[in-house]
């Protein structure tokens, strides 16, 4: 806490210049830019409405109840409407006055909650598989590494002052693999006879020309990680691009290099690095398990059943399981979190995270407690059990043009819009519901050509534009297809030159795309995934 506490006083000095930022903009007196320069650093942007947006990082979205608790307790202090989850596994408070910004910084950071980072060109936070270290299946758990990189990192000055943003990610899963592809630098995990290591990619990314990373090492042992990290730090902060913005993103240094001249300048950094891994504690879960509340077993109705089988998935523990709570665009109330953090202390469990699909996991509950919980939330927060059993649940979009100052369609409406066509189409075929809901979680939308949807590993992705058709400048989304990660196939979705359609014709597409889906899957079983890249290649060259 001590070395924590001497870095926050070092940089007070730019929490201070940001509020003095935030005042001079209020008064018409300081460029929405140059606000954006003082706040992007910590993760902190100006939202329309004339608000702000904080940005709290949480490694793989996971907060202890203490501090879930807490930040629902500063959300009420502050007067915070609502808080969103973002598809990095952020906790985005949003709708934040300008003369609170200052002062929920320092409620955070005094509940071990700090803003460095999250935004701008500093090193992002690090995703993790959510199930890590409770899974039945699945490597070792890759939190403790993610959480020792994090506390290291958070003092490496150099790692908050790139030509553009760094992310990585930790993924325990091979399922979780595609997702660390597309990192700039993405670690999964790996043993061999025994000993812990991971497979490095590096040189992924999404956005403007989305790209695939490389295999960087096959087997990087666990101790050389912070070396690994650090040597990467110092050689983006060194060679990359600090002039062309748009040429910044450590992929096009890769594919300037190509990947063996890359490695090799990486491996000069890493041969000559000496700093050693920060401290390491595994967690004990077991310890965890043992304090959850039991409950008396209740009647289980045909509606409890339906939610229990979307929602709950085993763990390696006995008679204990891992939740999901489907979360309408990522978005919860001030209330709604006070009440998941009274729900938490009711059930004793001690964290929850959040997921790159804008979805909150309790990873350990007692089987014995479902019942209770399902009671819980259809009378304290209904919308949480309507979204689980609903297809708009499954489907991710980003914020939108009505929060987001460089969105320029809804894509929250549109969304909304999907899902009415899925559950149509799911009226129409019944038997056929489950995999329209499974599936429709591959469907995700961007307001903008940003990657906050994570469009470009979509089998299905949309990204919002205005086109002119005729005389008029018509509202329009341009249509991708065909991202997958098999062992067969690794691609990110293809940009479909001839769609770009207006966006009242979007909820149509889909629906017409997964009707031919199903039909299809009365011929030969094949994935939505595996579909959407045939489609592609077939019709849309």
């Amino acid at each position: 806490m001590k070395r924590i506490d001497e870095k926050l006083k070092e940089i007070e000095k730019e929490y201070l210049e940001l509020q003095e930022g935030i005042e001079e903009y209020s008064n018409n007196n300081m460029k929405s830019a140059d606000l954006k320069k003082r706040g992007s650093k910590f993760g902190i942007y100006e939202q329309k409405g004339k608000t702000m947006m904080l940005r709290l990082k949480a490694v793989g979205g996971e907060l202890s109840l203490k501090k879930f608790k807490s930040l629902s307790e500063i959300m009420k202090k502050e007067d915070i409407p609502y808080l969103h989850l973002s598809t990095r596994q952020n906790y985005q408070l949003h709708q934040v006055d300008f003369t609170r910004v200052k002062s929920t910084i320092e409620d955070c950071n005094s509940n071990e909650m700090y803003f460095r980072g999250g935004g701008g060109n500093t090193f992002r936070s690090i995703l993790v598989s959510t199930y890590t270290g409770v899974e039945k299946k699945g490597g070792f758990d890759v939190m403790l590494y993610a959480r020792m990189v994090e506390n290291e990192v958070f003092f490496m000055d150099k790692a908050f002052d790139f030509g553009r943003k760094l992310k990585i990610g930790f993924s325990n899963s091979l399922e979780d693999e595609f997702v660390m592809a597309v990192q700039d630098m993405g670690f999964v995990a790996k043993e061999i006879n025994g000993r812990r290591g991971f497979k490095v990619y590096s040189g992924g990314g999404m956005g403007r020309n989305s790209k695939i990373g490389y295999v960087l090492i096959d087997f990087l042992p666990e101790e050389d990680l912070l070396r690994a990290v650090k040597s990467m730090i110092d050689l983006f902060y060194d060679r990359g691009d600090r002039i062309n913005r748009m040429q910044a993103r450590l992929r096009f240094l890769v594919e300037k290099l190509g990947i063996s001249g890359f490695r090799q300048l990486f491996l000069e950094y890493f041969n000559r690095e000496t700093i050693e891994n920060g401290k390491i504690s595994e967690i004990d879960y077991l310890k965890k398990v043992d304090k959850l509340a039991k409950f008396e077993l209740e009647e289980e109705t045909k509606d409890f059943l339906h939610w229990k089988e979307i929602c709950v998935k085993e763990t390696k523990f006995k008679d204990v399981v891992s939740l999901v709570l489907y979360v309408k665009n990522g978005d919860l109330t001030v209330e709604d979190v006070e009440k998941l953090s009274r729900l938490m202390e009711d059930l004793k469990t001690p964290l929850i995270r959040a997921t790159i699909n804008q979805n909150l996991v309790i990873p350990l509950v007692h089987k014995s407690a479902l019942s209770y919980i399902y009671k819980y939330l259809n009378k304290e927060i209904p919308e949480v059990v309507t979204q689980t059993i609903s297809i708009r649940g499954q489907i991710r979009s980003c914020v939108g043009a009505k929060v987001c100052m460089i969105g320029v369609q809804d894509s929250v409406s549109i969304a909304d819009a999907i899902g009415k066509e899925l559950d149509n189409l799911a009226k129409e075929y019944p038997q056929y519901r489950k995999i329209i809901f499974k599936e429709a979680k591959n469907i995700r939308i961007s307001g903008c050509p940003s990657s906050c949807a994570g469009v470009p590993v979509a089998p299905l992705g949309f990204i919002g534009l205005k086109k002119k058709i005729g005389d008029k400048l018509i509202d329009c989304m341009q249509v991708y297809m065909g991202g997958i990660l098999t062992e067969g196939i690794q691609s990110l979705a293809f940009e479909i030159p001839n769609l770009i359609l207006p966006i009242e014709e979007i909820p149509i597409l889909v629906k017409s795309l997964f009707k031919d889906y199903l039909e299809a899957l009365q011929t030969y079983d094949i994935s939505f995934s595996s579909y959407m890249y045939e489609r592609r290649l077939e019709e849309f060259k």
